[in-house]
């Protein structure tokens, strides 16, 4: 199952923190969950490293893509967590 959703980037300070979060939301879920951005190569949400060097900032509108058996549970939980962390 593909589930996919639009997320802008808010989050005023400490983007390293939030993005870790991120990642250890991600890590609980077994489908592929992948964020990108126009003009760069999709980065796996489960990498804390690929995310902190993806180039993220304030103001991107990044897109979230999940493949996988639990993509719907996963895409649910990725966005009630994305508005806790603060990103």
């Amino acid at each position: 199952m593909k589930e996919s959703f639009t997320y802008k980037i808010t989050g005023k300070e400490d983007h390293d923190r939030a993005l870790a979060l991120l990642a250890h939301e991600a890590a609980k879920y077994e489908c592929y969950i992948f964020v990108s951005k126009p003009g760069l190569p999709p980065k796996s949400a489960k990498s804390i490293m690929l995310l902190i060097t993806g180039g993220f900032k304030t103001g991107d509108t990044v897109e979230f893509t999940f493949d996988g058996s639990d993509a719907d549970v996963a895409a649910q939980n990725i966005k009630a967590a994305l508005d806790s962390i603060g990103l």
